[in-house]
C-alpha cells in the first residue's frame, strides 16, 4: 500500500500554523496510528471546497 501516513501535529497546532479560525475545524480526533484510503484525516484546503457530491468530504479520498 503506497503512501500511507501517520498525522503527528496536533488539532491546535494545525489550526495556528493554517490560521483556521477555530469554528470552521472538525472536532479534534483519536491519535491514528494507521491512516489508510479507508479513513478520514485532517485536511487543509487553500479554498472552500467546490459544490458537487465529490467535493463534500475532502477528507475521505473517494473510498
Amino acid at each position: 500500500m503506497c503512501g500511507r501516513y501517520v498525522p503527528s501535529r496536533s488539532r491546535e497546532d494545525l489550526l495556528e500554523t493554517f490560521k483556521i479560525e477555530e469554528a470552521l475545524a472538525d472536532e479534534e480526533r483519536a491519535p491514528g496510528y494507521n491512516v489508510a484510503p479507508t479513513k478520514t484525516s485532517p485536511t487543509v484546503l487553500a479554498r472552500p471546497p467546490r459544490g458537487g457530491d465529490e467535493d463534500t468530504d475532502p477528507g475521505n479520498c473517494g473510498t
